[in-house]
């Protein structure tokens, strides 16, 4: 299995967070003065689409090379229809993977990785595509 689904996401209340603006002035004190009313939510950052968008963890290098590692958690959300080019999550012989979709000349899920094959979809099957990616979660190791 190329990934893992963790969940679906669960509208919450709205959670606002310092946001620091990278080249702003800068001292000791900057955290404790910081106006929270201008701040992020990250719920309105990252879920577009709450009631359609759900999590995974990445289990594979497939897609090292479009900048998705192993140990990511990706957000993705379930779209009507997915575009060439797209980054999705895939049910790939009853397994789900991520993949990059290119619709032409036929069906495939391509990896961005150099030892990987590219998928093709026969016409005597169904690609069935979950969501599409949106955001890319990474934990730099703390």
């Amino acid at each position: 299995m190329a990934v893992q689904l963790l969940g679906r996401s669960v509208a919450g209340p709205q959670l606002n967070l310092p946001l620091f603006i990278e080249g702003a002035e800068a001292s000791q004190d900057a955290a404790a003065s910081v106006d929270e009313s201008a701040g992020i939510d990250l719920n309105q950052l990252c879920l577009r689409y709450p009631e359609r968008t759900f999590f995974v963890a990445v289990e594979t290098d497939a897609m090292i090379d479009a900048g998705i590692a192993p140990g990511d958690v990706l957000i993705a959300h379930q779209a009507q229809t997915a575009r060439s080019g797209q980054i999705v999550i895939a049910s790939v012989q009853g397994e789900l993977t991520v993949r990059e979709l290119q619709l032409s000349p036929s069906p495939r899920l391509i990896a961005h990785h150099p030892d990987m094959e590219t998928f093709v979809i026969p016409d005597s099957e169904t690609l069935t595509i979950l969501g599409i990616v949106t955001q890319v979660l990474r934990s730099i190791g703390y």
